[in-house]
């Protein structure tokens, strides 16, 4: 029953997280704060995923995919959302000094 119990709740904190994950994507102020979104999903859903699976199987090949499966979806999440990042700040600082040099010849 307890076993029951925990995987549903961390199916449930799975689904909380990418929920709270949504909403935050819909009320972003900057192009930076988007960025942060995909890497929660990433990182709280599939980790809570991964330790649903461990309580209700234990360690089983399946898990284990899961397991490699979360792992690659954490680091590519987090390397697309620096290499966004970082491409987004140059941007950004391209056009703060375009803008600057034009307002030194006005």
């Amino acid at each position: 029953m307890t076993e029951a119990w925990m995987v549903d709740a961390l199916l449930g904190l799975a689904v909380a997280a990418a929920w709270a994950a949504g909403w935050g994507f819909m009320r972003r102020r900057r192009a930076l704060d988007l960025l942060h979104y995909p890497s929660l999903i990433a990182s709280a859903t599939g980790s809570a995923l991964v330790l649903a699976g461990l309580f209700s199987e234990g360690l089983t090949a399946r898990v284990g995919k899961l397991l490699l499966l979360d792992g690659l979806a954490l680091v590519s999440a987090l390397v697309l959302a620096h290499a966004l990042a970082r491409g987004a700040l140059r941007r950004a600082r391209r056009e703060m000094e375009a803008g600057l040099l034009i307002d030194r010849r006005r």
